[in-house]
């Protein structure tokens, strides 16, 4: 039997490189993922335990290097076969089923597991509920199929595009549901009902599989109306929460001939964002961001030759280290990647996508070279999916990172474009101005030569040329005039331009303050605003599920529709504002495509939140806006 191999372009761990950044933990990497033994074991029982298992927390908590690296090895010495399942939900990939059946075959292959064949076009209970479909292991020994959907959240988002995959998600979602509940699909029934004698090829009162779905816990919600034909879905269920300070620090002291225990602790600490210096055991720690943490700065340590990490290395903020990931990976590939990454790996609203290889590499500036080098960083993730190689971002934690990059740079171009604009129109005023010039030196030559003629004609055809050369020159003078109207008009243009690039820089600068959590400054930067008390805010919350004594709920916030600006002053983007402990994103930004609203999901409303507004007029100066969304609702 093998282990899983490693992705294209990405190196296994080793003693000297035990962190995998944002990349999860696979199960070839066993042993280095430490800290999450105990969520293992419990995660463990409960698979086996049940037919279906919901798995669910917070991004950034590790749910993919739990299920890989911590329950699959305890499941495979136990006669389960594990089937690891990313559906591609894009419009050219294969029927949905089918990248079920495909997975079960590849990776059956891999671990010396024999499967039985799928007959074309059969639902999923049909094919684990034949006579005699069993799966047996390279020892001769049944093993119990677990079918573990990945990222689950993604047949909400990228499985509801358009209608086509809308439709197609459904059935999916519908098979499942058969399966968890050993339910007969109607289709089958009807014909087994019309055909009685077929009902001998099937097991009815044997159900030899296992599933577990896996979803970001902000789209929990969006199981519930699953329910009334999945009732399952609320009975096996494990919430993976954040580290605490002590199973942090075994992540980072374990490799102890690379960081001191003392240093380790530092480093928990500051991922932690502590500054108490209480127990380690009373801290949140979010995995993905320790993972990159100790990874960049293992890196520095690599490139620096030092045989240990010191704390000298650990310098700057959590977000910081983000934000110098994002920008030290691409600066070494062409611009052009970079945009690519920005418009084509995020969605509008903000969630990863997928986009397969060829259809990337066809995209101008676009390399295989620059995109290995993003893939051999950790910054991407390259894997096949349903026959097709594709590629996103590593993990959600960067989506903000990205979202804000994208957001900034389309802000500049558009500011770029303004102030061709208005170079443009300078340089036209300055042409015009030119030729109004060389027509007035035409004409002084002209009455030159009139003059002379004139002193040989009539005194009347001279008054006559007077009057005509005197009406020429009203006419240049007019034209002077209206070339220095243009002028100033340019001027003004390039003020406003440079006027609208001022409110820009402004905003960025209250972002970055937000995100990287130095309030001094943001309070500083936010007191010149001025405060609109016009535009009125909401929420709304749904329960979703009681957990430890304390009841969770998705939350809605949005502005009043009818206390919003009309006409010039409408607003274009309202950035908001919060500290609070399930709220994850310190910030969060979002356009009238979503009626400015955001959500989260936590125990606990926001009763200090501020409301950054942004106008469509470039030249209007932000405004800010503060309210208690706990008193709003």
């Amino acid at each position: 039997m093998t282990l899983a191999s490693a992705s294209p372009g990405i190196q296994n761990l080793s003693d000297d490189d035990p962190w995998p950044g944002l990349s999860p933990f696979r199960e070839v990497d066993q042993q280095f993922f430490h800290g999450r033994e105990t969520e293992a074991e419990e995660l463990y029982r409960l698979v086996m335990r049940e037919r279906l298992t919901v798995l669910f927390g917070l991004s950034g908590l590790g749910k993919s290097s739990l299920l890989q690296a911590g329950l699959f090895p305890q499941l495979r010495n136990e006669n389960t076969f594990p089937v690891y399942l990313r559906l591609s939900y894009a419009a050219e990939a294969p029927d949905l089923i089918q990248q079920v059946i495909k997975a079960i075959a590849a990776q059956a292959q891999e671990f010396d597991v024999e499967p039985p064949g799928a007959k074309p076009g059969e639902t999923l209970w049909e094919y684990f509920h034949r006579q005699e479909n069993d799966f047996w292991n390279e020892r001769n020994r049944p093993v119990v199929p677990l079918l573990v959907f990945d990222q689950f959240e993604e047949a909400f988002t990228l499985g509801q595009i358009d209608a086509e995959r809308s439709a197609a998600t459904a059935g999916l979602l519908e098979q499942i549901g058969d399966l968890a509940e050993g339910r007969v699909p109607s289709a089958v029934k009807k014909l087994l009902d019309s055909e009685p004698e077929q009902t001998k090829g099937f097991v009815f009162s044997r159900h030899p599989y296992k599933i577990l779905l896996s979803l970001r816990e902000d789209f929990l919600a969006e199981l519930e109306p699953l329910r009334p034909r999945m009732p399952a879905l609320g009975t096996n269920r494990f919430r993976l929460l954040r580290m605490n300070g002590a199973a942090a620090l075994r992540v980072v002291a374990q490799p102890a001939q690379l960081v001191d225990k003392d240093v380790a602790e530092e480093i928990v600490r500051f991922v932690a964002a502590d500054r108490t210096g209480g127990p380690l055991t009373n801290l949140d720690v979010e995995p993905a961001l320790l993972s990159v943490v100790c990874r960049e700065l293992n890196t520095k340590r690599r490139s620096r030759g030092d045989a240990k990490i010191t704390a000298e290395l650990l310098k700057g903020s959590q977000e910081q280290v983000l934000e110098e990931f994002y920008t030290t990976s691409m600066s070494e590939v062409p611009p052009a990647v970079r945009h690519f990454v920005e418009d084509r790996l995020l969605t509008v609203s903000g969630f990863r996508d997928s986009v397969a290889l060829e259809n990337a590499l066809s995209e101008p500036g676009v390399t295989r070279e620059a995109i290995d080098k993003l893939v051999q960083g950790r910054l991407l993730r390259a894997e096949e999916r349903a026959g097709v190689e594709r590629m996103e971002l590593t993990h959600d934690l960067l989506t903000g990172v990205v979202r804000a990059s994208r957001d900034r740079r389309h802000l500049l171009e558009k500011a770029e474009e303004e102030r061709r604009a208005v170079a443009r129109a300078q340089e036209e005023a300055q042409h015009e101005r030119e030729r109004q010039d060389l027509r007035r030196s035409r004409r002084q030559v002209t009455i030159v030569s009139v003059v002379s003629a004139i002193a040989v004609i009539s005194a009347l055809l001279a008054v006559g040329g007077f009057v005509k050369a005197e009406r020429e020159s009203m006419t240049a003078r007019d034209a002077e005039r209206q070339a220095r109207q243009a002028g100033a008009r340019a001027l003004n243009a390039a003020a406003e331009a440079q006027k609208s690039r001022d409110q820009i820089v402004k905003s960025l600068e209250i972002r970055g303050a937000a995100l990287s959590g130095d309030q001094e400054r943001l309070d500083k930067l936010m007191a010149g605003l001025d405060h609109d008390t016009q535009v009125r805010f909401t929420t709304r919350s749904k329960f979703l599920y009681t957990t430890a004594g304390t009841d969770y709920y998705r939350f809605e916030i949005f502005p009043v529709a009818g206390s919003l600006p009309s006409g010039p002053n409408t607003i274009a983007f309202i950035t908001y504002v919060a500290d609070h402990p399930t709220f994850r994103n310190k910030l969060m930004i979002t356009d009238a495509s979503r009626a400015f609203k955001i959500d989260y999901t936590g125990w606990g409303c926001l009763s200090e939140m501020t409301a950054l507004l942004e106008y469509n007029n470039p030249s209007k100066p932000p405004s800010v806006a503060k309210f208690d969304a706990c008193k709003e609702e």
